[in-house]
C-alpha cells in the first residue's frame, strides 16, 4: 500500500507539472528557411532558442526555389534574401549579409612554410544560384580575380545546394566558395581554411532578411529578437542593433529596442 501511495503522489505530481506547462505554452513557431541557411545558421542556434524560450515550440520548413508565402504555406516568420539595398517593409528586417571567399580542407594545401595550392590541379566546387546569379558566387569571377590565366579550365564539380557543396569542401574533393558567416564553425573547428588568407573577400549582392507576419503574436516577437540578437553576435551582421552598454538600463531599454528595426534596415541600405 506505501508503493501504492507514493506511486500515487508522483503521478499527481507529474499531473501537476504537465498542466503548469500548457498552461504557459504559446504553440508552435514554424519558420521557413533555405535549406542552407536552415542548416548552417538556425539549427546550430536553436539550443539557445529553446532555452530562452522552452514554452515555444518550433517547426523548420525548408523551401526553396521561391519566396515563401507564409499564409499559403503556414509559416509564422521565413527568412528571404533580397538586393541589399532593397527598401524592406514594416514586417521585414534584415539580420545578415555574407561573404564570400574559397575554402577547402586543410589537407589540400601543399607542405612546407608556404602552404600554397594550385588552382589549376584542383576541382573547383561551386553551387548552382537558385535565383538569379551573381558574379561573387562563380568561379569564373574568382579564377579572374585571382589571375589565373584564361586558357587554363580547372575542372568543375556542381551542387544545387550549399550545404552539399560546403560537406563536399569539407571532405577534401575539392574548392568551394565560402559563405560566412554560414562556415565560420568549420573554419573554427579547422575543418576547412581560407587558401588565399583572409584579404580575398567579397560582400554578398544580396542580404538574408526576416520576414513575419504582419499581427505578430509573442511567439514571432520572440524570435525575431532572438534572431536580431544572434546575428549581431556576427561581424557580418547587416547592420548595428547590439545595444550599447549605456542604454542597458531599463528606461531607455524599450526605446532603443522600438527602433532597432528602423536601424537595422537603414544600415542595410547603405551597405
Amino acid at each position: 500500500m506505501l508503493l501504492e501511495g507514493a506511486r500515487a503522489g508522483l503521478d499527481s505530481i507529474l499531473l501537476s507539472t504537465d498542466r503548469v506547462r500548457s498552461r504557459f505554452r504559446v504553440g508552435m513557431l514554424t519558420i521557413s528557411a533555405p535549406s542552407a541557411f536552415a542548416t548552417w545558421w538556425l539549427v546550430p542556434r536553436l539550443g539557445r532558442f529553446a532555452a530562452l524560450h522552452p514554452e515555444i515550440e518550433v517547426r523548420i520548413a525548408v523551401i526553396e526555389g521561391r519566396e515563401p508565402d507564409l499564409q499559403r504555406d503556414g509559416a509564422d516568420v521565413a527568412i528571404v534574401q533580397r538586393p541589399a539595398r532593397a527598401g524592406a517593409d514594416t514586417a521585414e528586417m534584415p539580420l545578415l549579409r555574407e561573404t564570400i571567399f574559397p575554402v577547402c580542407a586543410p589537407t589540400l594545401l601543399g607542405a612546407g612554410p608556404h602552404r600554397g595550392i594550385d588552382l589549376a590541379a584542383q576541382t573547383l566546387i561551386e553551387c548552382e544560384p537558385e535565383g538569379e546569379e551573381t558574379a561573387e558566387l562563380a568561379w569564373d569571377y574568382w579564377l579572374a580575380r585571382l589571375g589565373v590565366a584564361n586558357d587554363i579550365r580547372p575542372r568543375r564539380l556542381r551542387f544545387t545546394h550549399l550545404a552539399a557543396a560546403l560537406s563536399a569542401a569539407v571532405d577534401g574533393v575539392g574548392i568551394a566558395l565560402g559563405r560566412a558567416p554560414m562556415v565560420d564553425a568549420e573554419l573554427a573547428a579547422g575543418r576547412l581554411v581560407r587558401p588565399f588568407g583572409k584579404r580575398t573577400l567579397m560582400r554578398a549582392q544580396k542580404v538574408y532578411s526576416l520576414l513575419w507576419r504582419t499581427a505578430p503574436d509573442q511567439r514571432i516577437v520572440a524570435f525575431r529578437d532572438f534572431a536580431l540578437d544572434e546575428a549581431c553576435g556576427c561581424e557580418l551582421a547587416a547592420g548595428p542593433c547590439g545595444m550599447p552598454a549605456s542604454e542597458r538600463d531599463s528606461r531607455t531599454r524599450p526605446e532603443w529596442l522600438a527602433g532597432r528595426a528602423a536601424r537595422r534596415a537603414a544600415a542595410a541600405s547603405v551597405a
